[in-house]
């Protein structure tokens, strides 16, 4: 458990332009079903300078073009950050406000501020 003075910090050390040097320099978005699991990867790169502090965690401060959805992909119900673009490493994962089923070819983003990574 970590702190909650240090909660954010925590996080930022992983995410946002002061994170860790263990973490690599840019993360892929991929989307999760309810248990976690991959439904696949967006193909969306993600740098660190689009997050900044939040509450417990951080946010992005910039929108993110999250891509198109995929063939049958069904209902997504959270986000995750990998190490790579394929066969990647789960970095992070953040839960989706609500879930969301979108249509094939529908476009996927976050606005500022809606993509929220906290400490657990």
């Amino acid at each position: 458990m970590i702190g909650e003075a240090y909660r954010s910090r925590a996080v930022q050390a992983v995410l946002g332009p002061s994170h860790s040097e263990l973490i690599p320099a840019v993360l892929w978005l991929g989307w999760l079903d309810g248990s976690g699991g991959l439904i696949a990867m967006s193909g969306t790169s993600v740098t660190h300078e689009v997050w900044g502090p939040s509450g417990d965690g951080v946010s992005n401060v910039v929108a993110i073009d999250a891509g198109a959805a995929g063939d049958g992909w069904g209902t997504l119900r959270g986000v995750g950050l990998f190490d790579a673009a394929v066969d990647g490493t789960l970095v992070v994962a953040a839960a989706l406000g609500a879930p969301v089923t979108p249509d094939e070819d529908e476009a996927l983003a976050f606005e500022p501020g809606a993509l929220v990574f906290v400490a657990a």
